[in-house]
């Protein structure tokens, strides 16, 4: 495919992405309040700051409805927490704002489509978190939304570019074909969302997938193989190094991999 069209198709699979998430904002968030598994082991990596009780500075792309800053908050001493969070879907964020934790009144909230400026190449600069500002960037449940190798090159690149030396960058890599059931029902949902859609076959691991039976909505998911997370890891060696990476979520503890880096 020409990579003309290969963006313009990455364009469109996005677009269904933010209307999926505007649609289901409300019933998706109340499914989404429980802490990961793999937090508290990123916690163990990075949380020296939080020892010297100094407040740990965030950022967090695709923030969703904040439940990570909800279970900082909690996890940290006195809730020392302050930083960024970035998203396009204010419904699900304003459904994280209202749940029993509160509001995050020292979190700067920013409105930013991210694919938007990845497309056009100036994500980094886009971002109101000053570079090198911050303790730990973070982009959870969002690398999996992102089309196009480059593009999510270009997202790890601007998650570093915003921590400061000796600061650290923790993403998660969705890999839900290491289910069974999940891949049956990728593979089901993604051929019926083609037919419909009208849309050309799409590139290996990638899929679409619905919600809860509702018609006609469809979000674009990438499942990541090992080869795709070393070279993305190889990508940024020169700015960042691997300090930890393992596997938690789903009952069969591997349908998410984490990858946590240093900055240099």
């Amino acid at each position: 495919m020409a990579r003309g069209a290969e963006e313009a198709l990455a364009l469109r699979l996005c677009a269904l992405t933010s209307e999926f998430y505007r649609a289901n904002a409300e019933s998706f968030s109340q499914t989404r309040q429980s802490p990961w598994q793999g937090w508290v082991r990123l916690l163990e990596v990075v949380d020296a700051r939080a020892a010297e009780r100094e407040p740990l500075r965030v950022f967090d792309l695709a923030c969703g409805n904040l439940r990570f800053e909800r279970y900082l908050a909690d996890a940290l001493p006195d809730g020392m927490l302050l930083g960024y969070a970035v998203d396009n879907c204010d419904p699900l964020v304003e459904a994280g704002e209202r749940s029993e934790f509160g509001p995050l009144s020292r979190m700067v909230f920013q409105n930013l489509d991210a694919i938007e400026r990845l497309s056009a190449g100036c994500l980094r600069e886009s971002l109101e978190a000053p570079d090198a500002s911050c303790d730990l960037a973070v982009s959870f449940g969002f690398m999996h939304h992102v089309p196009l190798e480059r593009w999510r090159a270009e997202l790890l690149r601007a998650l570093i570019a915003k921590v400061r030396p000796g600061g650290f960058v923790a993403v998660s890599f969705w890999r839900f074909l290491n289910s069974d059931k999940l891949a049956r029902k990728a593979q089901e949902t993604t051929s019926r969302a083609l037919a419909e859609l009208g849309l050309p076959d799409l590139p290996p691991n990638d899929y679409l997938l619905g919600w809860q039976d509702t018609q006609g909505l469809y979000r674009y998911c990438h499942h990541f193989d090992e080869p795709e997370i070393e070279r993305l890891l190889a990508a940024v060696a020169d700015s960042a190094d691997l300090v930890s990476r393992f596997e938690a979520g789903g009952k069969t503890g591997n349908l998410n991999e984490y990858v946590v880096l240093r900055v240099k």
